[in-house]
């Protein structure tokens, strides 16, 4: 009895305490390894087209030049002249936190799980160009939200149009 209460109160109690935790952190690895099988089988079924339209609605980075690019060729087939191009990058910072369940998450500054960016230009043309412009732009595909607009007269001239100076503001998953 002297021999044995010690070691099994001892040494291979702490190795049994080892080993459960082994045992709970294997089974927790096996779990995952099948979550994991199951969203990879769930993410190959969806359709491509799907998938692509998704990326380029909420993609999860941005493209400045490519988002010029498109926006000009959209104020093209209306008519409108495109320029004057300034992007600002709205910052939101993150933060740590923990849930009642003791889970780690992820808690962002502003609430949300995107970031955006303000893109100024300016552009001219008609009204019923500028009109043709918006309407493409609030049917596109990529989410913009027009933050500001201010309009004046483009020249001295009648008849040279107008110019619209205008924000937009786009967003993409962080």
């Amino acid at each position: 009895f002297g021999y044995i209460n010690p070691t099994v109160t001892g040494p291979i109690a702490t190795t049994n305490a080892q080993i459960k935790q082994y045992d709970a952190a294997l089974s927790a690895a096996q779990r995952f390894e099948q979550k994991q099988a199951q969203l990879t089988t769930e993410a190959k079924a969806l359709p491509q087209d799907g998938v692509a339209r998704l990326q380029s609605f909420l993609p999860d980075g941005v493209d400045n030049v490519q988002l010029i690019l498109d926006l000009d060729a959209v104020a093209a087939r209306s008519g409108i002249k495109l320029s004057n191009f300034v992007t600002t990058e709205i910052k939101g910072g993150q933060a740590a936190s923990v849930d009642a369940n003791g889970t780690p998450t992820l808690a962002l500054d502003n609430g949300q799980p995107y970031d955006s960016l303000d893109l100024s230009m300016s552009g001219t043309g008609s009204y019923t160009q500028f009109r043709t412009f918006l309407d493409a732009v609030e049917t596109s595909l990529r989410p913009l939200d027009l933050m500001e607009f201010h309009l004046s007269d483009a020249g001295a001239a009648p008849g040279d149009g107008y110019k619209y100076d205008m924000t937009f503001r786009l967003y993409w998953l962080r």
